[in-house]
C-alpha cells in the first residue's frame, strides 16, 4: 500500500539522502520508479507531496535517494529543470544530482536506440548573438561532475536491446536547449556548428544552472537514445522511449550499486535494504509473491491452476521494466495510469486488471513471447 508522509515526518531522513534523481516525462518516471526499493522498515517507497512537487523516497542501488519529475519539459518554464532542480536541492540537500531519461542521437549509422549518452560536457546551444555579421554562439560549454563521469565511464554493464545486441555507453558532448528537434535539415544545421556533439536534449543546461547555484559539483545527465531528430520521432515512439529510459535507468542502477565508489564525495550507502532479483531491476518479489498470486488466482482446476499462476506471476516479476512495459502494452492496459506507482503497487495493479478482465491467457502469451517458458503450452487456454 502506498505510504504518504508529510515533509515534516520525513525530515529526519534528509541527512541520509545522498542522491537526487530527476526525470522529465512519464516514461522516464515509470522506469526510475520501478528501480526504487523501500527502506527496510517500510512496506513501500515513501510519497511526499510538498510545495509544487511530489517526491518519492526509496533506495536506488545502495543509496537512499529522492526522486522528482519535472512539471514541464525544458529548463525555463515555472515547472522546468532550473526551478524544479533548485527547489529540490534546497529541500533535500543531496550530494549528487542525476538526471535520467531519453535524448536525441545524431548518427543512426553509429548509434542505436537504447545506447546511453552520459554528459561529458553540456552546451547551451541556443544562446546566441544576432548581429549584422551573422550569428555568434555564446552558450557556455560546461563539464559535468568529474567523479560521477568517471564512475559511469568505468562500469562493467550489459543491457540487451531488441536486435540481439547490447547497449553502449557513450560519454558525449550533449547539446541542450528549449527546442524539440525533429527536423533533419534543422538538426544538421545545428550539428554543423557543433560537429562534436553526440546528442541533444532539453533539460541539461537547467540542471547545470541549478547545481551551480547550489554549489553542487557532482551532477550528470544519463540519457538513452530514443530517436535521431530526423523527422521520425513519432515512429514507434513509446517503444523507443521505453527502451531508452530503461537502458539509462539500468546503467544508473548498476553504477550506484557500488558501496565504495562515492565515498570521496560523501555518499554513504544505506546500511541495510531488502534485495532480490539479479538483473539490476531489484525488487521484493518473494516478500509479496503470495499476495500477488492471490490477486490473480483462478478457481478452475485449482490443483493445476495454482502452480501455473505462480509460475506466470514469478516470470512477470523477473522481467525488466522495459519488458514489463511491453507486456502492459500488449495487454492494452493503460501505462499512463501506472506511471506514478511504485514497483510493488504497479505489479499489484497489473494483476488486479488481469483478473478483472480475464487476461491470464494473454498475460502468459505476452511473457512467453519475451522470455519463453520451459513448457511452451499456454495453461490458461
Amino acid at each position: 500500500m502506498e505510504i504518504e508522509k508529510s515533509f515534516e515526518e520525513v525530515r529526519e531522513l534528509i541527512p541520509q539522502i545522498n542522491l537526487l534523481l530527476i526525470t522529465a516525462n512519464e516514461i522516464e518516471t515509470f522506469h526510475v520508479r520501478q528501480a526504487l526499493l523501500p527502506l527496510n522498515d517500510e512496506t513501500d517507497v515513501i510519497k511526499v507531496p510538498h510545495g509544487m512537487h511530489t517526491y518519492f523516497i526509496g533506495v536506488f542501488g545502495e543509496y537512499l535517494a529522492v526522486h522528482v519529475q519535472l512539471g514541464k519539459m525544458g529548463s525555463l518554464s515555472y515547472a522546468g529543470a532550473i526551478l524544479t532542480a533548485f527547489e529540490s536541492i534546497n529541500k533535500w540537500n543531496p550530494k549528487a544530482v542525476l538526471m535520467i531519461g531519453v535524448a536525441m542521437g545524431v548518427n543512426e549509422e553509429k548509434q542505436r536506440i537504447g545506447d546511453v549518452l552520459i554528459s561529458d560536457t553540456i552546451i547551451s546551444y541556443e544562446i546566441q548573438r544576432l548581429s549584422k555579421g551573422g550569428i555568434t554562439q555564446r552558450g557556455s560549454i560546461v563539464d559535468a561532475g568529474g567523479l560521477l563521469l568517471d564512475r559511469f565511464k568505468n562500469i562493467s554493464w550489459t543491457n540487451p536491446i531488441d536486435d540481439g545486441l547490447f547497449s553502449k555507453i557513450l560519454p558525449s558532448q550533449i547539446l541542450s536547449g528549449e527546442k524539440l528537434i525533429d527536423n533533419l535539415r534543422e538538426r544538421n544545421k545545428i550539428l554543423k556548428v557543433f560537429p562534436q556533439a553526440s546528442g541533444a536534449e532539453m533539460e541539461g543546461s537547467g540542471i547545470y544552472a541549478a547545481c551551480k547555484k547550489a554549489n553542487i559539483n557532482e551532477w550528470l545527465l544519463v540519457k538513452g537514445i530514443c530517436d535521431y531528430g530526423d523527422g521520425n520521432k513519432d515512429a514507434d515512439k513509446e517503444q523507443r522511449q521505453n527502451l531508452a529510459a530503461q537502458s539509462a535507468t539500468s546503467l544508473s542502477l548498476k553504477v550506484f550499486g557500488s558501496k565504495v565508489g562515492f565515498t570521496d564525495i560523501g555518499l554513504e550507502p544505506i546500511k541495510s535494504v531488502n534485495k532480490s532479483n539479479n538483473d539490476g531491476i531489484k525488487r521484493n518479489s518473494e516478500k509479496f509473491e503470495n499476495e500477488i498470486v492471490a490477486i490473480v488466482e483462478v478457481n478452475q482446476k485449482p490443483e493445476i491452476m495454482h502452480s501455473a499462476v505462480q509460475i506466470t506471476v514469478a516470470a512477470f516479476l523477473e522481467l525488466s521494466s522495459y519488458q514489463k512495459a511491453k507486456v502492459i502494452d500488449t495487454l492494452d492496459l493503460p501505462l499512463n495510469t501506472l506511471i506514478n506507482l511504485s514497483a510493488h503497487e504497479m505489479d499489484k495493479e497489473v494483476f488486479r486488471q488481469v483478473r478483472e478482465r480475464n487476461l491470464l491467457p494473454a498475460l502468459w502469451q505476452a511473457i512467453n513471447t519475451i522470455k519463453p517458458f520451459e513448457n511452451n503450452i499456454n495453461p490458461f487456454v
